[in-house]
């Protein structure tokens, strides 16, 4: 039988602001929460870890070489439960029913805080299906990947938390409400995902959950825009990575 191997990565969600995100539901956008949600423990890998060890790779996905990105976005809730699991982007759905599968039966995690107070939590979490067949250079958890960081700065062991607000500073300064979207009072939610090359600079912009065709395009417009960031890094080299970016469009 065919072995085959999958790589997990964690990318966090990032959200306009408390205000426009308030409006839609009580969830906490990670990169606004005051204390994360842990699992097991203190080490952020925790969770990638405990998925890695109870994910089965299906029988048919083996068997037709199947492999990809699934991204999923969930929520921990003030309880620690782990809910509203769902497929944003999906490769086949026998891998899309294997990836929801696992986070679906998440132990309890320690819930964020906000004012010292419980708060749901929104994730984005992709787990990478690959098949030994189609990446034979790459195994579990052979990567080491520090997050690419926004802006001028050198220091690329800035946390994710503060480059998601920098960045989210720097599209919302940017962004033109189209005329017309205001116009029909269009509002909605846009998530995009892009890759950040070894050189900084953002290739692959891509819409995976649409507000409107005029929200889309003008969230692709500022993104296409992005100064160059200071890439991740793998054994002090730079290396390419993949973001997952919502935006909330609010008329107030």
């Amino acid at each position: 039988m065919k072995k085959a191997t999958f790589l997990l990565g964690l990318v966090l969600a990032i959200a306009l602001c408390n205000i426009a995100h308030a409006q839609e539901s009580t969830t906490i956008p990670y990169s606004m929460v005051e204390v994360a949600p842990k699992f097991q423990g203190d080490d952020p890998g925790n969770f990638a870890r405990w998925v890695f060890s109870q994910v089965k790779y299906p029988e048919q996905a083996i068997k037709e070489d199947l492999g990809g990105r699934v991204t999923l976005q969930f929520t921990v809730s003030k309880d620690g439960s782990v809910k509203d699991v769902k497929v944003l982007r999906s490769v086949h759905p026998v891998l899309d029913a294997e990836a929801v599968r696992v986070i679906s039966s998440s132990p309890k995690w320690e819930p964020g805080m906000v004012n010292d107070k419980p708060v749901d939590v929104r994730y984005v979490f992709p787990v990478i299906f690959k098949t030994k067949s189609t990446d034979k250079s790459v195994s579990s958890f052979d990567l080491d990947v520090r997050p690419a960081t926004f802006g001028p700065s050198d220091d690329i062991d800035r946390t994710l938390r503060s480059t998601s607000n920098e960045f989210t500073k720097w599209v919302f300064l940017n962004m033109k409400y189209p005329d017309e979207a205001i116009k029909k009072m269009i509002q909605g939610k846009a998530i995009a995902t892009f890759d950040i090359l070894e050189t900084g600079d953002l290739t692959n912009i891509k819409i995976i959950e649409s507000a409107h065709p005029l929200l889309d395009a003008e969230l692709v417009r500022v993104l296409e825009m992005s100064p160059k960031w200071n890439a991740a890094m793998k054994n002090g080299l730079p290396v390419r990575t993949t973001y997952t970016f919502p935006f909330h469009f609010v008329l107030r």
